[in-house]
């Protein structure tokens, strides 16, 4: 497990590597703590290298949507494989975040 940050202008793009749990948890709030302000930055979570993710990491993005306002177009899943494709919506995540599956 890994959580990577990358900043260009105003969108900050987390990469997590491996599984996605409660392991994390700290690395990953530490990740985008420092650019919630100010109120335009974009964060864009990278999944494309996520090969699990469990009730936790679902906490932990409920908890960053809410520190950006609760606004959809905020925070962006990206790169999502099937498999935690398939955990983000039978938790119904669809409804509540931009997603966009891994392409090929």
């Amino acid at each position: 497990m890994s959580v990577d940050v990358q900043v260009s202008e105003n969108v900050i793009t987390i990469t997590v590597t491996g599984s996605f749990d409660i392991s994390c948890y700290e690395q990953f709030n530490d990740s985008y703590r420092a650019y919630l302000s100010p109120s335009n930055n974009i964060f864009v979570i990278d999944m494309e290298q996520t090969t699990y993710m469990d009730s936790s990491a679902l906490g932990m993005l409920l908890l960053l949507r809410d520190r950006t306002g609760g606004e959809r177009s905020r925070v962006m899943l990206v790169n999502v494989g099937e498999s935690v494709m398939e955990i983000l919506k039978v938790a119904n995540f669809n409804q509540l975040f931009n997603i966009q599956p891994k392409k090929g």
